[in-house]
């Protein structure tokens, strides 16, 4: 199937988008996970891009309380709310009958993709993985709090409003609430890493707010799968639209089609 979905769940629904111009490959198909303040339309043209260097399929979903999907059904988030979502990931490979995926997270999205390869290590085969994060740092706090503070002086909050509509300000209250919360202080999914057997291509940019290359280097020290990682130059916590031609670059040979994250 092509085109753009409504995958019901138990009370709530998901919009998920197919791209499947290799209808007659056996590839593992290509998943992008959006960050906290993302959706479906936020990537723009980024996964065809990598569609057509890959020659993979594509899935992209809003995750619940973002872009099209059904609002949030919780008023706070738990220390395990990222879990969850590795899990409902999961649900819906299965519903579309994937058998194996490849994942493209970024930020959040990119914490859920190693929770998904540390839990269900023979259904993902490669991880892309910008701006993850699997430790609380300060300076990642003070960003959150430099962002809330800004949402209060600026029109950050009206700019995310057309891509999530009247969702926007209680999905902008979990997310920098979650960060900031006592009870989160202490999270951290490092012990997961280990459980991770396939390729990792990690990166994030120099300037990242949220997050100090340590985010990078965990990674490297406790996956003992091939781990490749970069700080891309003139960039933050979007390399991939703040210097598209370096993260390209660092990029294109995981997704070529005779890549290792294809066995």
């Amino acid at each position: 199937m092509t085109g753009e979905t409504i995958i019901e769940r138990n009370g709530y629904h998901l919009f998920v988008k197919q791209i499947n111009n290799y209808p007659t490959r056996k590839n593992p198909v290509l998943i992008f996970l959006h960050d906290s303040w993302g959706c479906v339309e936020i990537w723009e043209d980024f996964p065809e891009k990598l569609a057509a260097i890959s020659e993979m399929n594509l899935l992209l979903y809003d995750r619940r309380g973002y872009g099209k999907s059904s609002p949030f059904g919780i008023n706070k988030r738990t220390n395990y709310y990222l879990h969850e979502e590795a899990d409902e990931l999961l649900l819906l490979i299965d519903r579309l009958e994937i058998e194996t995926a490849v994942l493209y997270g970024h930020s959040d999205g990119a914490t859920i993709a190693l929770i998904a390869a540390s839990r269900y290590p023979k259904r993902i085969t490669g991880l892309v993985l910008e701006g993850a994060h699997s430790f609380i740092e300060e300076s990642g706090k003070d960003a959150v709090r430099a962002s809330a503070e800004r949402a209060k002086q600026t029109n950050l909050l009206k700019s995310l409003e057309r891509f999530h509509g009247d969702k926007t300000p209680e999905l902008f209250r979990l997310w920098h609430e979650t960060w900031l919360d006592e009870h989160f202080a202490d999270w951290t999914i490092v012990p997961m890493l280990k459980n991770i057997t396939c390729p990792v291509l990690a990166f994030q940019g120099v300037a990242d707010e949220f997050g100090t290359v340590e985010q990078l280097n965990i990674l490297k020290k406790n996956i003992s799968s091939p781990v490749t990682i970069k700080e891309i130059g003139h960039a933050a916590h979007t390399p991939r639209k703040e210097n598209r031609a370096e993260t390209m670059a660092f990029i294109e040979p995981f997704f070529r089609p005779d890549s290792p994250r294809l066995t």
